[in-house]
């Protein structure tokens, strides 16, 4: 077996496995035996045996257990035993490879992998993955023909590569595109875990202290008709504070109504609402994000649900890459209700109503809300390191009168303390500030270290934002960085969220060229029919396609040899794709036909593998001998 071949088949094995690694999602305690495949690998490659039968059984049989427990157990996941499973077969595999047939058993396995991992992620690297095994398989299989042809070494092999590589990614593109279309993904649901650092979080907990590392990991990407500033992604609302950690008591949670694909939150003002087209990631939490007020939002396949803190949740969001689009009227305040939880607070906050009063003055309540916002932007400093305060002393009065500096959540929650020390109701909310803009792809990226914490306060019946955190530096990253982010974006919008939506807007203008006037008004038909019917189409054209292309790649020559093998087959001797001329010659030895079969099956190999050139008396000699072994072939037949 060439070396070239065995290197295909080991780097085919490793590439599959690595897909499954590069999600990120495996346990590697189950992928440590996956280490095997390096020694087995150099074993195949330098010719040693295979390892004894029983040896593999035996491990065969030990995987299998540990299967189970890892499904049941471990990891209590099936479809990830499964791809540890595939990892685990990979590494006895390598150490059994013997007969042709063991070679596709990896081929399939690695197939199989790109499977699982396609659900496990999302990322643009997946992508290059798959192309790469795309043209290692068929250089494998290419490869393989040649060797059992016995061509192996005497034709040149780097073209039809190419070529048949070209036409399957071709092939592959055309599937994906038109491929029916679900609001649901592999076995219903992603394996994606959602995001579980610091960043944005359902609730605010001052129980750790410490240094705080920002996260660069990107939440979401935003794209919006025009531009805006600032921007603040709203979240969550937080009503109920216990002297360390705020929560959301208000969740009883009502159902958004839904017309198609549209999310009526509240009345859209008469002004042109902007909207956000938002690419999500995975993080551990339901929240819709948005600019405030959200009137309404565009999305498939979910149920949508809003609670007393004008909050909204998109249902089975967690642990999913969606887009959605959200509409929002960018007003400075919006209409509310007050209510006794947003007036709550916890023991011992006198010394804090005492600064309320000396900092707010007297006034409306919109100037005493201005006058502590803008008191604790000025006085205090903004620092991701906290200190555990002495005992006695909540996190909230330390930082008040001891420390005087903290992040985010410390500002908020002490705006809210101070002003429902007047009387003011108010809210923290928590969600995302900012973004940064990526040139290459007009988009705003949001990353966990953009996570933020702001004041609402209800003023006059309307809530108002309030944000009293002074400005803090930002880091920008590399232009490569930017570029590299504006990719995966494009890979998410048109590869992993390709839609039916967008298979009708490919369809619709493929064919705009071609409408005719006088059919303008002509209504056409229903869109899964059509979907139906140009794949029926596509596929038909396809199959023609490869087989004139087959007829005429073949020559004259290769296509009497065809012809021949097909006589035999009808004869029901079984020829098959792996059979050698010699063994044609053999199977025909008891008709009676050696001597033409022979003549025939000699000028074959001289053309076709000696590069010998045929004259006008050996193709008509070709022919005749042709049409003389199957006229002997239907008369063995009938007798």
């Amino acid at each position: 077996m060439p070396l070239l071949y065995k290197v295909l088949t080991a780097v085919l094995s490793l590439t599959g496995c690595i897909s499954l690694l590069l999600t990120g999602e495996l346990n590697l305690l189950m992928c440590i035996s996956g280490l095997a495949i390096l020694p087995g690998y150099y074993r195949f490659l330098k010719g040693m045996q295979p390892a004894p039968k029983w040896a593999v059984g035996a491990f065969s049989l030990l995987t299998l257990l540990v299967f189970f427990a890892d499904s049941i157990v471990i990891t209590r996941d099936t479809f990830l035993a499964v791809a540890h499973l595939t990892i685990m077969f990979q590494a006895i595999k390598s150490f059994d490879l013997k007969e042709p047939w063991d070679h596709l058993q990896v081929y399939f396995m690695v197939l199989l992998q790109l499977i699982i991992a396609s659900d496990l992620t999302r990322s643009l690297l997946f992508g290059v993955v798959f192309v790469v095994f795309m043209v290692l398989l068929v250089t494998a299989m290419v490869l393989s023909h040649f060797l059992k042809e016995g061509a192996l070494g005497k034709v040149r092999t780097g073209k039809p590569v190419l070529l048949i590589s070209l036409c399957t990614l071709l092939m592959t593109v055309v599937i994906f595109v038109l491929s029916p279309r679900t609001s649901y993904q592999f076995f219903g649901k992603s394996h994606s875990r959602g995001i579980k650092t610091s960043g944005f979080s359902e609730k605010v907990d001052f129980g750790s202290f410490g240094n705080i590392k920002l996260d660069p990991t990107v939440v979401m990407r935003v794209e919006m008709d025009r531009e805006i500033s600032p921007l603040y992604w709203r979240g969550l609302a937080l009503d109920y504070f216990d002297g360390r950690s705020w929560k959301n008591t208000r969740e009883d949670k009502k159902r958004i109504n839904r017309s198609g694909d549209e999310f009526r939150i509240a009345q859209c003002d008469k002004g042109r609402p902007l909207e956000q087209r938002i690419y999500m990631e995975p993080i551990d939490s339901d929240i819709v994000f948005g600019l405030s007020k959200i009137c309404m939002i565009k999305s498939e396949g979910f149920y949508m649900y809003t609670d007393p803190g004008e909050s909204i949740f998109l249902h089975g969001k967690s642990s999913r890459r969606v887009k959605f689009s959200v509409y929002s009227d960018l007003n400075e305040d919006y209409e509310g209700q007050g209510a006794d939880w947003y007036l709550q607070l916890p023991g011992g906050t006198g010394k804090i109503e005492a600064l309320a009063n000396k900092v707010a003055g007297l006034g409306p309540d919109e100037k005493k809300a201005e006058a502590i916002a803008g008191y604790l932007r000025k006085n205090y400093k903004y620092s991701l390191r906290t200190v555990e305060p002495p005992a006695g002393v909540g996190p909230v009065e330390d930082f008040l009168f001891n420390t005087r500096s903290g992040y985010c959540e410390h500002y908020a929650t002490s705006m809210v303390l101070m002003l429902r020390s007047l009387h003011i109701p108010s809210r923290v909310v928590n969600g995302y500030f900012g973004g940064e803009k990526n040139e290459y792809g007009g988009y705003i990226i949001v990353r966990q270290s953009d996570a933020h914490s702001w004041v609402e306060a209800l003023i006059n019946n309307r809530w108002r934002r309030f944000d009293p955190t002074p400005a803090s530096p930002a880091m920008r990253p590399s232009g490569l960085a930017l570029f590299i982010d504006s990719l995966q974006l494009n890979w998410s919008r048109y590869v992993v969220g390709f839609s039916s939506a967008d298979q009708k807007d490919i369809i619709q203008g493929l064919s705009k060229p071609f409408r005719l006037k006088q059919f303008s008004g002509f209504k056409m038909p229903d869109f899964k029919i059509l979907h139906y019917s140009v794949i029926a189409v596509v596929l038909c054209l396809t199959y023609f396609y490869f087989q004139l292309r087959r007829r005429r790649k073949s020559g004259f020559i290769t296509e009497r040899y065809l012809i021949l093998r097909r006589s035999f087959r009808r004869m029901g001797l079984g020829t098959k794709q792996s059979m050698t001329p010699g063994d044609i010659r053999q199977a025909g030895a008891s008709l009676g036909i050696a001597e033409d079969l022979g003549e025939f099956l000699r000028i074959y190999e001289e053309h076709r593998f000696g590069k010998r050139e045929l004259g006008p008396g050996d193709r008509e000699r070709y022919d005749m001998l042709l049409k003389q072994i199957r006229k002997k072939i239907s008369s063995a037949k009938t007798r």
